[in-house]
């Protein structure tokens, strides 16, 4: 069947990941789909990096390995689509791995409905994770998969998907290169928006570390979240969509950052070295809150979230601190 005959292209964007780099090779190279183009982008790592890359392109030839200047991780995913030759093509971040039926279940996934894109929609984030009890696969809508991508249920990411190479180009769907942050829920969501289908299935496949602690979730960048916010202004302004469910998770995002923003500065920085953006964000969140909480498919762990930041900010970021730390601690 043409899906089992079909190239893949893996982009793997590097930058100092010594540490994890071997791992996330190694769960590639033993996929159990071998018909693989693997591009490794060594966007400037000062590490060992690139020489890791380098010895895994020598000991397999499915392996390219591509070293640039550093240019942000936009760039180096654009630089692997552009070298990509294969049907399809997918990403993977390099302090992250694959289960050995990662590729293989992503194409069972597209050759459903000959989709422009998939996905799955859960991940192994802690070391207590188990597998879904009850697989479950289904097509879904442009619209409803832009929504799904933007809601609370999502880890964010370009990862886990796959897509129609061929698609990608026509559509011209490449990275933001002028965002750091928020680049890849830029991607995937105006990606959504312009496939045919989306076939998503809720098997986990993909190991998404959170205890990495270079992480840009893992330290406070006002520089981040001022980013994400250009990331979802430039989603509103591009977007296809004008459906109210789509608005409402957009303005929900939009509530969480800020939230995160808040409890960030509390928890890592000083509120009267950022007071500005704290004053702001606290002030939109009560003006676009007044707006969800009472919206009944939003969901009731968003509501507590917005009016516990609200009423209690520096307590809840006593909280989420506690969870934080818990999962970093239990992560895969």
């Amino acid at each position: 069947m043409k899906a089992i005959e079909s190239l893949v292209s893996i982009v793997v964007p590097v930058y100092n990941v010594e540490k994890y780099l071997k791992e996330c090779l190694e769960s590639i190279i033993q996929q159990d789909y071998r018909n693989l183009e693997i591009i490794v982008v060594d966007d400037g790592s000062p590490d060992n990096s690139g020489k890791i890359a380098d010895e895994y392109a020598e000991a397999d030839k499915r392996i390219k390995v591509i070293h640039k200047e550093n240019a942000g991780v936009a760039a180096a995913r654009n630089t692997g689509m552009d070298l990509a030759n294969g049907e399809f093509i997918l990403f993977v971040d390099s302090d992250d791995w694959l289960s050995k039926d990662h590729v293989s279940h992503l194409l069972k996934l597209q050759k459903i409905k000959d989709a422009d894109m998939c996905m799955t929609t859960k991940f192994f984030t802690q070391k207590s994770d188990v597998q879904t009890q009850n697989i479950k696969i289904e097509t879904i809508s442009p619209c409803d998969a832009a929504t799904l991508l933007i809601s609370p249920k999502m880890v964010i990411g370009t990862y886990n998907k796959l897509y129609r190479l061929d698609w990608l180009k026509k559509e011209k769907l490449r990275q933001n290169e002028e965002l750091f942050s928020g680049e890849g829920l830029h991607f995937i969501v105006l990606a959504a928006q312009h496939a045919n289908y989306i076939t998503i299935s809720n098997k986990k496949i993909y190991y998404y570390r959170r205890n990495v602690a270079e992480s840009a979730t893992t330290k406070f960048n006002i520089k981040m979240f001022t980013n994400n916010e250009k990331s979802l202004d430039s989603i509103e302004k591009n977007s296809i969509i004008t459906d109210e469910n789509f608005i409402n998770m957009l303005n929900l995002f939009r509530i969480h950052l800020k939230i995160s923003g808040m409890l960030a500065i509390l928890t890592y920085a000083s509120k009267e070295d950022y007071k500005e953006e704290y004053i702001r964000w606290r002030k939109e969140i009560k003006q676009l809150g007044k707006k969800l909480l009472f919206k009944k498919e939003l969901p009731i762990k968003s509501k507590i979230r917005i009016v516990c930041a609200t009423i209690c900010p520096s307590g809840w970021a006593k909280l989420a601190k506690i969870k934080r730390d818990k999962q970093f601690r239990e992560s895969v």
